[in-house]
């Protein structure tokens, strides 16, 4: 039982960055909230209706999150791209591989990490700095609108956006899950130079489809996939208006669970990690 609880402390042990610099940037956004725009104006049409009064405030409450969010994706698939090929560069494999776990728990516990615990400490963190950001600003507020706007607290709305906010990072991991299958595949079996071998391939396949077939398949799929083209339409229908307020009432994350590649992108994923759990089993070092 207390397998996995050991494993995942592991990854945080030898990854120190995966909470490191998501405390960093949460100071550092607290710290710039010292120091605000006293020229920032907004339009009083902006708040004429509850609706719009509704997005202003949702979509300032959210902005604090972007940086966070933002540091997720760079620093997961470096993680993901890292984790079992360290291990077997500085031949660290060879100790845990003498103790009593398995591979399969070991690149679960990885992918665990990477897809639950991070994405999930990072949301709760910016709960933290959006409240601890708004109260600075209410502190430091001056003559502006837009600073009363943001500060002018609304429960309710606050809760809905974090739901909405979480609700759609769940469904982001999830559309995001073959990559991160396919970057342990490669952590695993790169023998050196990973980064290399995890870009390559793809765009190996691009130009020889190209000059073979003079089609644009493969980056098409790519594009999709990495672009969130497909989530997005899941989640925002279309003729949906232009407006925040309209966007914000048309939002709908779950809907992303209709979307049949969200799913065929999860089988995908498993047999990527079937994979790197065989490709672990029978390579020791690098």
């Amino acid at each position: 039982m207390s397998t996995m609880p050991t494993l995942i402390r592991r990854e945080f042990w030898e990854h120190r960055a995966l909470w490191i610099v998501p405390l960093a940037i949460a100071g550092l956004i607290v710290v710039a909230a010292m120091f605000p725009h006293a020229d920032m104006q907004l339009d009083s049409a902006d708040v004429a209706t509850p609706q719009k009064h509704l997005a202003v405030f949702a979509m300032m409450h959210s902005a604090l999150m972007i940086p966070q969010f933002l540091l997720l994706a760079i620093l997961l698939p470096y993680y993901l791209l890292d984790c079992l090929y360290a291990e077997r560069k500085d031949r660290s494999i060879l100790f845990w591989k003498a103790l009593p776990v398995s591979d399969a728990h070991t690149v679960l516990s990885k992918l665990l990490v990477a897809l639950v615990i991070v994405p999930l400490g990072v949301y709760v963190l910016t709960l933290f700095t959006d409240v601890a950001a708004s109260g600075v600003l209410a502190l430091r507020m001056r003559n502006s609108e837009l600073l009363r706007m943001f500060t002018s607290w609304d429960t309710a709305i606050w809760v809905r956006t974090q739901a909405l906010i979480l609700a759609t990072l769940v469904m982001i991991v999830l559309w995001y899950a073959p990559l991160a299958g396919y970057l342990l595949v490669i952590s695993a079996w790169a023998k050196r130079n990973a980064f290399l071998w995890a870009v390559l391939p793809p765009l190996v396949a691009i130009v020889i489809e190209r000059i073979a077939f003079g089609t644009s398949y493969v980056a098409r799929f790519l594009g999709y996939r990495l672009r969130l083209s497909g989530f997005g339409k899941s989640i925002v229908p279309a003729g949906t208006g232009t407006d925040a307020a309209s966007m914000l009432d048309a939002f709908r994350p779950l809907h992303a669970l209709t979307n049949i590649d969200l799913w065929l992108g999860l089988l995908a994923t498993a047999a990527l990690v079937w994979l790197t759990i065989r490709i672990r089993r029978h390579q020791d070092e690098s």
